[in-house]
Formats: C-alpha cells, structure tokens, sequence
C-alpha cells in the first residue's frame, strides 16, 4: 500500500520500489504521527533531513537502495521506539552517532554498503533488543568491543569488509542466539 491513515492522521508511507527522484521533503517531519517510512529502492538524493527525530512514533525507517549523501543525523537517535532503521545500499558517510544505544527498543540496525568511517560507538553494545546488524562494507575502524556480550538478542553480526583490527572478542562464544 502507499500510505496508511488512522484517526485523519498518516502512520505509514510504503513508497518502495519506485522510480522516485529527488530530496527526503524537509517537511515530512510535520507526519508526527508516522510510524512507518519505507522508501527502499528508488532514486532519491540528498541528505537525511536532520529534523528527522521529530517523528517520536517512527517504528521503521527503510531508506535503503537510494542516493543518499551526507551522515546520519544524530536526532535519528531521538526516535525513542524505533525498532526497524535500514539504510544500506546509500552512501552514507561520517561517523555512526554516539547516541544511537539510546533506539532501546531497536532490533535491526542495517547500514551495509556506505562509506561510515569511525569505530562503532560504545553506546550500541547497550541495546539488548538488537537481533539483526549489518555494518559490513564500509570504512569501520578500531576492536570489536568486549560489550558485544550485551547484546543478549542477537542473531545477525556482520561486520566484514571494514577496516577493523584486533583480536575477535571471546565473549561472542556467550551469545547464545547468535547464528553461524
């Protein structure tokens, strides 16, 4: 479907799979009551709009398979009941926010295939509820933290093609869900 309205308010926007062009509109942020986003798979350009974090209600974020440019923008990080953020197959730059441990409630956190420089950010071993994450393929650097061994739900670890060092920590043998 398009987009999904509830009570005279839009929660949903299934965009995906279309030719679309152009720029994320600044003012999307005005959709407070959006829970959805998925425009995966089209052509759009630009930059995440950096107001994004407005959207309190956001439960999934899929902007994956575009021409996006520029970094993650922090407010991203504000989306409190965020469970779903894909943005693969961009090229994203910059460093991964330092707040992202606080998406609490996230479980899929994707960003294979972009240009994302830095170490991966303390913070992100805190979110127990990650089953699912993808950094591989970009520009990654420093250890793979001990604290892996927070992150109790996950399933999916991909992590290759980085420029990453070190040792693999051990306390990965302690994730139980965690597949082959």
């Amino acid at each position: 479907y398009g987009v999904k309205v509830q009570d005279e308010k839009v929660i949903a926007v299934h965009l995906a799979d279309n030719n679309l062009v152009g720029e994320i509109p600044a003012d999307i942020v005005n959709l407070v009551s959006l829970q959805e986003l998925d425009l995966h798979k089209n052509q759009i350009s630009g930059t995440i709009p950096s107001a994004i974090g407005k959207l309190k209600d956001m439960k999934v974020l899929n902007l994956s398979f575009n021409k996006l440019t520029g970094s993650i923008p922090s407010s991203v990080c504000e989306m409190s009941n965020l469970k779903d953020l894909e943005l693969y197959m961009n090229a994203l730059s910059g460093e991964l926010p330092v707040q992202i441990g606080a998406l609490s409630q996230l479980e899929i956190l994707s960003l294979f295939n972009n240009e994302i420089v830095g170490e991966i950010p303390n913070s992100l071993y805190d979110i127990k509820t990650i089953k699912t994450l993808l950094l591989n393929s970009n520009k990654i650097v420093g250890e793979l933290s001990r604290d892996v061994e927070n992150m109790t739900a996950l399933e999916n670890l991909s992590l290759f093609d980085n420029k990453m060092i070190g040792q693999v920590p051990f306390e990965l043998e302690n994730l139980n869900n965690l597949k082959e």
